[in-house]
């Protein structure tokens, strides 16, 4: 398994919706479809365990707080894959085009 201490953004292969799907897919579980609809916010919130967001189309600007509390930010585009550790205060709003993308609740790099 991946172990990431700090929130990462990865570029990576664009994805079609069932390729990302079975890129993100664990052997035994499953991932969540999200389509955002242009400019939707997801407000400040944390989970308990670690994800991975996968862009299939789109684009996002995801932030989260840093170890001193700061807020950080960054842009994430079709192919790009959002590392967030376990317990990382974070939210987002998608771009002008809407964005879809696969949550993993757990790290694939």
């Amino acid at each position: 398994m991946t172990t990431v201490t700090a929130p990462q953004i990865r570029t990576g292969e664009a994805l079609g919706l069932t390729e990302a799907v079975y890129a993100l897919l664990p052997t035994t579980g499953s991932v969540e479809v999200q389509r955002d609809t242009p400019g939707r916010e997801h407000l400040e919130h944390e989970h308990p365990t670690p994800e991975t967001l996968l862009i299939v189309d789109g684009a996002i600007t995801f932030w989260w707080r840093d170890a001193a509390g700061e807020r950080q930010e960054a842009p994430a585009r079709r192919g790009d894959r959002l590392l967030l550790p376990a317990g990382t205060r974070h939210g987002s709003v998608a771009g002008d085009q809407g964005c879809v993308y696969i949550i993993a609740l757990e790290y694939v790099a």
